[in-house]
């Protein structure tokens, strides 16, 4: 069937610009039983995500040829332009703003990228990790969008010459979500990329974070010592936030005094004194800890370690009869050690502090719903420890995990109890130094996930290889 003007409603067109309908080949037909009918020459995920961003009713899709979609925009947005009042912009913009973070959480997506190019920019999503991509957008669209995104989170909307941070609280479905926004200029304008803190969505049962059972018997021993400084380490996205969270959590009793220095606080812990860094206010990870120690603290979570003054007063208070927990950033647990060694912390204090490490990251685990199982054949296979003939489970992809064949992840984590034989050794022997830190372990873990069927061949890969140096 071919359509003409006369079967259009223009009205709808008016939320999207004329180059972004000629890229994706789609025009705006008709609304209908809270419907909105788009015509367009073929169904594909980015022409839905652009849609779902645009119009918060439910889409069907009209297949026409494309020269009938060529003749309807040209027709449709003939002097089009000169009859767009200033509210239709205004709620066009807020609508697209809304809808973007919506749609972001929908996703449970972790990030928002907002980001300008030579002619359409984009919007990119992290989920479970990876970025994917959301929509493209007309650059007046853009530049409307980060100008609302700027307002709400109390960014001066008339800088665009240097980085600037802010926050929005944003209420969706009765839920209230924190967004941090940062914005940095680019060749082609301003990059804003949004962080969404689900703060009531966290599972911090620390039975429920996916630690193996022998794993999870010694982080419980380490939690009943009673001083000492426990560690969490791993690249930043390996999920060691929800695990500091979990154990402080399953520390929160009514004769314990627990006080955190975070940045930012993630997570709204009832029976937890929690203190945010703000720097302006000369609140940071080392003043604020000097601060907790003055308030007669059971238990003390630093959200990072970050510099040498606060690895020193982390160190010292964890051995005056504090118990702290605390991340760092280092690739394998016994790496800490060398991290703390060059942040000026003496060694011994070092060795008779440090109880326990976790070593963690995450991989993305395969859709229940659609993954297939295989028996895989290469050859090559044999290199990353697998058998010709083993029966793996690979990605397919359904509108459960949004096509991507993945849903959520999983933890790969080693716990270390550091008994006299690693204190004896950690940072002294560089043989057994690098032996004990080559993450075996948490490949061995990974390998073990794979033959489950819970991750694909290709995760697995990709976390081999990243472990390799």
């Amino acid at each position: 069937m071919k359509y003409s003007l006369q079967d259009v409603n223009i009205k709808l067109s008016r939320y999207i610009p004329k180059e972004i309908a000629k890229e994706l080949n789609i025009i705006p037909i008709k609304e209908e039983l809270g419907s909105i009918y788009i015509g367009c020459v073929k169904e594909t995920s980015e022409i839905n995500n652009y849609l779902k961003l645009i119009y918060e009713k439910d889409i069907k899709i009209i297949l026409l040829n494309k020269d009938n979609i060529r003749e309807l925009i040209e027709s449709v947005y003939s002097g089009f332009s000169n009859n767009i009042n200033n509210d239709t912009v205004i709620e066009t913009t807020t609508g697209l703003v809304n809808n973007i973070i919506e749609q972001s959480i929908k996703q449970e997506a972790s990030d928002i990228h907002l980001e300008p190019m030579a002619s359409n920019s984009i919007i990119r999503i992290r989920v479970d990790g990876k970025l994917y991509l959301m929509a493209k957008i007309d650059n007046n669209q853009y530049l409307a969008a980060c100008t609302r995104i700027k307002l709400i989170s109390n960014i001066d909307i008339t800088e665009k010459r240097k980085p600037q941070d802010g926050k929005i609280s944003f209420k969706y479905q009765d839920r209230s979500y924190d967004l941090r926004v940062s914005s940095i200029p680019t060749i082609y304008g301003e990059k804003i990329v949004i962080r969404i803190l689900y703060n009531e969505s966290f599972n911090l049962d620390i039975n429920s974070l996916s630690f193996p059972r022998e794993q999870l018997e010694i982080i419980k021993r380490l939690i009943a010592l009673r001083h000492g400084i426990v560690l969490v380490c791993g690249p930043t996205g390996s999920g060691k936030s929800t695990t500091l969270y979990s154990i402080i959590k399953t520390l929160n009793i009514n004769n314990l005094n627990i006080t955190t220095v975070e940045d930012p606080v993630e997570v709204y812990l009832d029976g937890i004194n929690q203190i945010n860094v703000n720097i302006k206010a000369g609140i940071t990870f080392s003043s604020g800890l000097r601060s907790i120690l003055r308030q007669d603290p059971d238990v003390i979570m630093i959200g990072e370690i970050r510099d040498e003054e606060t690895a020193k007063i982390a160190i010292r208070s964890s051995i005056t009869g504090h118990k702290v927990y605390s991340t760092i950033h280092t690739n394998s647990a016994l790496e800490v050690f060398t991290r703390l060694y060059d942040m000026g912390v003496e060694k011994y204090l070092v060795k008779d502090a440090i109880k326990g490490i976790i070593s963690q990251r995450l991989v993305r685990k395969l859709c229940d719903n659609c993954k297939e199982s295989y028996v895989i054949s290469s050859e090559q296979i044999e290199k990353y420890g697998i058998k010709i003939g083993s029966r793996l489970s690979r990605s397919v992809g359904c509108s459960k995990c949004n096509y991507t064949g993945f849903k959520g992840r999983t933890l790969v984590s080693e716990v270390l109890v550091i008994d006299d034989k690693l204190k004896a050794f950690s940072g002294e022997s560089d043989s057994i130094y690098n032996s004990s830190t080559s993450n075996n372990g948490l490949i061995k873990i990974c390998r073990s996930l794979l033959l489950d069927g819970r991750i694909s061949f290709e995760e697995y890969v990709d976390f081999v290889e990243g472990e390799a140096f």
